[in-house]
């Protein structure tokens, strides 16, 4: 990203990528999602939100039950659909769903 723009939220998340998770930080503003991996061959992964469609919470599946919350999926317009394994779902729906109020998009969170 060129420009510096404020986080309004952040931590620890793995983006999925197939069977492999690929760890690092994941970073909220008022204009993207932003996956940036601790490896440096990864690469970092921005998600604009206007070209989203749907975010949501979904449970991981362990044995075929889903047990865990703890994946933030986002669905984009082109098809494309991103997992993100995150620390405290719950925090992280919250601070989406008043960046997408903020911005007149509320209908984004599935």
């Amino acid at each position: 990203m060129e420009e510096e723009l404020e986080v309004i939220h952040k931590g620890l998340a793995n983006a999925k990528n197939g069977f492999k998770a690929v760890p690092g930080k994941l970073y909220l503003t008022k204009t993207y999602i932003v996956h940036k991996p601790n490896d440096y061959f990864d690469e970092e992964i921005n998600i604009p939100l206007n070209r989203v469609s749907k975010i949501r919470g979904v449970r991981t599946k362990i044995l075929g039950k889903e047990l865990l919350s703890n994946i933030l999926e986002v669905d984009m317009i082109s098809g494309v659909k991103y997992q993100f394994v995150v620390n405290k779902q719950k925090k992280w729906l919250e601070a989406v769903r008043k960046v997408l109020e903020s911005r007149g998009e509320p209908e984004k969170l599935g």
